[in-house]
């Protein structure tokens, strides 16, 4: 009989999955399908690089957003938010943010920099998917809490991602994670997606500032809806991409470099695979868009539902980071909020 991971197991599964997806689609960002089966073989990159393997900033930021949950996460948004931008500003200046870090999310980090509140230091133009390959720890820490997880995860999007799809889609990637580490079958996603967005629209809160002034909206639902009609829109197409089976799901999806577009190539990833952490990120990497990208955020999902254990000990072994992520991991699930 079949034993179903714990609560524990699914968070550590969750930081895992999302640095090794990261990992293995970290070699093969910017290149387009044939050049990643040239490079790899046929069926392109099936294993991680190196030892340590390394991840890209999409899982320093995660990590981030995870030591700031620790410190302060169930003090207040606001408070939590003065924690988060301090460990931004710490990888903004670390000499390991080498790893092609998104303009947005500098230029974001720099504004924060320069002393302009979080709430006004987001780029309203930019939707880019650095606000959404970071929060897969707010789903874990609020997974019981979703007006909680709503909030944290627009703030953390409003720091640097203003553009209000950036927003919709930190928080439904959040809400994925949420329902993954609960055991919730990957299936009912979508559906679900329906219930957050009625939630959604009626749920800003004034702490959050006026990025919905700035970004030329009359009223925060305005905003809210542009968002969810985009993110609704490329959600659409999945299961179009799941019955066409491509070899690449970002010829259907678009290449990830949205957030709408990396939310649904991964949500693809984890449904054409939902039982299998290993083809959910190996169908991620294997794209010619945003790779690592797609390929954590499928990890995180995938990882959270199925739990380390469905994550080969080899890739455990040899991640960068391993025992940072496992002992964020650790203290995240004590202290997520109950």
């Amino acid at each position: 009989m079949k034993v179903e991971p714990s609560l524990e197991d699914r968070f550590q599964g969750c930081l895992l999955g999302l640095a090794i997806g990261d990992a293995l689609g970290y070699p093969t960002e910017f290149l387009a399908l044939p050049e990643i089966r040239k490079r790899y073989g046929p069926n392109g990159i099936q294993d991680l690089n190196g030892n340590p393997a390394l991840h890209s900033d999409d899982t320093q930021t995660s990590m981030a957003v995870a030591r700031a949950l620790v410190d302060t996460g169930q003090n207040g948004v606001e408070n939590w938010m003065e924690a988060l931008v301090r460990e931004f500003l710490i990888w903004l200046r670390s000499p390991e943010n080498d790893r092609a870090p998104g303009n947005t999310t500098i230029k974001g980090c720099q504004n924060l920099e320069a002393g302009i509140s979080w709430t006004e230091s987001g780029l309203v133009e930019s939707k880019s998917c650095g606000a959404i390959m970071r929060v897969a720890p707010i789903g874990l820490y609020f997974h019981g809490d979703p007006s909680e997880l709503r909030l944290a995860a627009w703030a953390s999007s409003v720091a640097t991602h203003a553009h209000p799809t950036a927003l919709v889609c930190a928080e439904a990637t959040a809400f994925c994670v949420s329902w993954a580490v609960a055991g919730i079958d990957p299936s009912g996603y979508l559906e679900r997606m329906k219930a957050v967005q009625r939630d959604s629209l009626q749920s800003w809160d004034p702490v959050l500032g006026k990025s919905w002034k700035r970004a030329g909206y009359a009223r925060p639902e305005d905003y809210l809806a542009a968002g969810w009609a985009q993110l609704l829109g490329e959600l659409e197409k999945v299961p179009l991409a799941l019955a066409k089976a491509p070899a690449d799901v970002c010829e259907i999806l678009g290449g990830g470099w949205g957030s709408d577009e990396a939310l649904a190539c991964a949500l693809a990833c984890v449904l054409k695979f939902p039982k299998d952490y290993m083809g959910a990120i190996r169908s991620g990497a294997n794209t010619g868009g945003d790779s690592d990208s797609i390929a954590c955020i499928a990890g995180a999902i995938s990882g959270a539902y199925l739990g380390h254990k469905s994550i080969p000990k080899d890739w455990r072994r040899h991640i960068e980071n391993r025992q940072p992520l496992i002992e964020l991991s650790r203290q995240l699930y004590q202290k997520h909020a109950r």
